[in-house]
């Protein structure tokens, strides 16, 4: 890392931490550094205009393994507009959403020559870009029973958070490794709808355009995208059920199936040597989230698994699986820091001999600040690195820095 990149880190650490310092003294918790500007931001959104400004930025050392010792920092800011209609405009249960996001930064993996199969550096990912990741409208009907949404958004299934630097343990994990399975930050056109029929269950369904223009760094916030004869179709259907156990131990139980109708050159080839074009591909995951004890001031032990799996025939991973946990609250003075734990199995197409599959770990500890600012050191291992058994060992050092203004 760059001396400049140093002093930009421990800047923007001395400027939160003093404007904390100022929160405290004004008293009370907000999870925005900025606050409610004086009321201001509360009118706005009792008009129906919520905005935010949120900002990652995460610094990576390999302290071992890889082609080379070396250091990277990306980062990300993102503007979100939610319009709510009802407010507005008396349109009950319409809405709007928009978020745009800028990336920068290089890649560790790439700096280091890691090999991974999945980035040891989430935020890196989809490069240096302006994008218009979401831009949909919302209707719900019947008190919230049903849901629609329509526009351009990243796919809008597999639900888990970010709260580590390995994107094994982080967001969307099938577009991670299944063809035309777009992620945050990319934008494409899609439709779906969620219906609720009570007991904390629902059923979601939609369809997503799969087209590799969406990946293009120059398709900026334009909403139209460029034809691509290669385009088709992503469908996806997710059922789950949010129950809240004893009353206070909120859990969530997903499973889901999608199916791509883009053809891709399976990974081996034909007898006569050409690529073989399969008509479809399809998938299927698990996600369980469970709380398993609440001190009474929101923390506690949380527990997580995660399951994914994708065509084998196209995709050089057709498998992955974690496990974690995550516990709020270490001591009563510190009621949201929380550490996080999380282990994982990357396995590579059983049709690629002589691979195996790539095992990440990751422990972190998130300090919390009065107002937006959270600063997660954390420590990171991958073994079999690619796939391959003999690869050596990969420790990874880093900080994640998230703050919401």
């Amino acid at each position: 890392m760059s001396a400049p990149k140093y002093k930009l880190l421990a800047s923007a650490v001395a400027v939160l931490c003093a404007i904390q310092a100022r929160a405290d003294d004004a008293g009370g918790f907000d999870h925005r550094i900025t606050g409610d500007w004086r009321g201001m931001r509360t009118l706005l959104a009792e008009g129906g205009l919520n905005l935010s400004l949120g900002y990652v930025g995460e610094w990576v050392h390999n302290a071992s393994g890889g082609e080379r010792s070396t250091t990277a920092y990306a980062d990300q800011i993102a503007f979100g507009a939610d319009l709510d209609f009802e407010s507005l405009l008396g349109w009950p249960g319409g809405s709007l959403h928009l978020v745009i996001t800028n990336r920068n930064g290089p890649q560790l993996d790439a700096e280091a020559g890691l090999g991974t199969l999945l980035e040891t550096h989430e935020i890196f990912g989809r490069g240096h870009y302006t994008r218009l990741t979401r831009f949909y409208l919302q209707q719900d009907l019947l008190g919230g029973r049903v849901t629609f949404k329509a526009g351009r958004s990243d796919v809008d299934f597999f639900p888990f958070s970010c709260d580590f630097i390995n994107i094994s343990f982080c967001g969307a994990l099938p577009g991670y490794h299944s063809n035309g399975w777009y992620t945050w930050p990319i934008g494409q056109y899609f439709a779906n709808v969620t219906i609720k029929p009570g007991a904390g269950f629902y059923v979601k369904a939609g369809a997503n355009d799969v087209n590799p223009r969406n990946l293009d760094g120059d398709q900026g916030l334009r909403l139209h995208t460029r034809d691509n004869p290669q385009r088709g179709t992503l469908a996806n259907v997710e059922a789950g059920w949010l129950p809240q156990l004893k009353g206070e131990l909120s859990g969530s139980y997903r499973i889901g199936y999608w199916r791509n109708s883009t053809g891709y050159p399976d990974l081996l080839l034909a007898e006569d040597g050409s690529p073989v074009i399969p008509d479809s591909s399809s998938g299927y995951y698990a996600l369980v989230q469970q709380q398993l004890a609440n001190d009474g001031a929101g923390g506690g032990l949380s527990v997580f698994a995660n399951f994914s799996h994708s065509d084998r025939d196209v995709n050089k991973v057709d498998r992955l699986w974690s496990l974690g946990l995550w516990y709020t609250g270490i001591t009563p003075s510190r009621p949201h820091d929380r550490v996080g734990l999380a282990l994982g199995h990357n396995r590579v197409s059983g049709r690629l001999r002589g691979f195996g599959a790539e095992k990440p770990v990751e422990l972190n500890y998130s300090f919390a600040g009065p107002r937006g600012f959270v600063l997660m050191p954390s420590l990171q291992y991958v073994g079999d690195a690619g796939g391959h058994r003999d690869a050596e060992d990969i420790w990874i050092v880093g900080v994640k820095l998230s703050a919401e203004f």
